[in-house]
């Protein structure tokens, strides 16, 4: 009977662990960072490290990208910090230094907090910001989106955040220029 109970005692407390190590989201970044208050220096083969709830994350000399399984995004902007938990099976992101641009795949995608504070953004698309009322000058550029397009694109085949296409049925004749395709993804 102790045995039993010693074997469901190690069974339990290996369950918990799996369950509080469930990856949140991965981050990308071009310059050294930090994760979980160690230094992480990309480029070593590595296109992303994992993210797990209670993970503390600073963005080091250029933006640091967060991917979260459903594809939304997170930039952190260089020298930020946030935090990231999760409530629920709902990832929570709070930024606790600096500022940080998201896109998100719906407005409960993700929980967004400045500090403690909860924000309901009002768009999917918008910034968080600590401490001053403007964003560093130049920090976002187009470069930035093409680098979080890619790095969703390389969460994706990572297995994080993929999506299924519905296949167009398609009538008629799309040789003489007819195309009665019904689905979405109509050409």
């Amino acid at each position: 009977m102790r045995r039993l109970m010693k074997f469901l005692a190690v069974v339990t407390a290996l369950a918990v662990v799996v369950a509080a190590q469930t990856q949140i989201a991965a981050v990308t970044s071009e310059s050294a960072f930090q994760l979980r208050g160690v230094g992480v220096t990309p480029g070593q083969g590595v296109p992303s490290w994992p993210v797990m709830p209670g993970d503390t994350i600073q963005a080091g000399q250029t933006p640091l990208t967060l991917t979260f399984s459903d594809g939304s995004t997170i930039v952190l902007s260089p020298g930020a910090t946030a935090k990231v938990e999760l409530a629920g099976k709902t990832p929570v992101f709070q930024l606790q230094a600096g500022s940080a641009h998201y896109m998100l795949k719906t407005l409960s995608s993700v929980k967004l907090e400045q500090l403690k504070a909860t924000v309901n953004p009002k768009d999917v698309v918008g910034d968080l910001v600590i401490g001053s009322d403007k964003l560093p000058a130049g920090w976002w550029t187009t470069g930035h989106t093409l680098a979080v397009i890619g790095g969703a694109a390389g969460a994706t085949a990572l297995g994080v955040g993929v999506a299924k296409a519905k296949k167009a049925s398609c009538k008629g004749d799309n040789q003489q220029g007819n195309n009665n395709c019904q689905g979405e993804n109509q050409q």
